[in-house]
Order: structure tokens, then sequence, then C-alpha cells
């Protein structure tokens, strides 16, 4: 299906600060196995953008799980071909979605 996926502000915010985090607790390997669990959740979202469950909050909204402490929130729009990722959190931050 190979849609153009973007990441909006408020993703690129929670990615930031989960990275921040990880910055001043624990080490560079950490950051670098994050990035790699999340293009592979990207790649997954990309073969089948409606595997992950909808988000209990909004019927728009996929919810993806990074990791155990991460995941990321996302929207398909078939119309302009987008996967939006909407919002990056850590598990243990409040839900928003």
């Amino acid at each position: 299906m190979a849609l153009k996926l973007i990441w909006t502000t408020q993703a690129v915010k929670g990615f930031n600060k989960v990275v921040d985090y990880l910055e001043a607790k624990w080490t560079a390997k950490e950051i670098l196995n994050l990035e790699y669990k999340i293009q592979q959740v990207i790649d997954q979202i990309n073969l089948n953008p409606e595997q992950f469950p909808k988000s209990i909050k909004s019927e728009s909204l996929y919810k993806a799980i990074v990791d155990k402490n991460n995941y990321l929130v996302y929207r398909i729009n078939n119309e302009s071909k987008i996967i939006e990722i909407i919002n990056f959190r850590g598990t243990k931050q409040k839900p928003k979605h």
C-alpha cells in the first residue's frame, strides 16, 4: 500500500521527550535500540496500516506498541495516501488516545 508517512509536531515533541529521558538515564545503545524498534513498527504500518488496534478513545486512531515502554498513535488518510503519526508517548505517561 506504501503510503507517505508524516510525524506531527506533537509526535516529534513526544519522541524528543522520550529521547531526552533516555539520554539522561541510559546510554546511546538504548536510544539506537528504540529508533530501530520504531522503524520496525513503521515498516509494519506501511505493509498493513490497519493491523494495529484502534484507540479506545477514537475510532479513527490506531495505537502501535513500540516496546514495553513506548507506543505511537497514528491515523490513516486514504484519500491523501498519508499515514500521520499523531503522538509518541511513554507507556507510563497519562494516555491521551
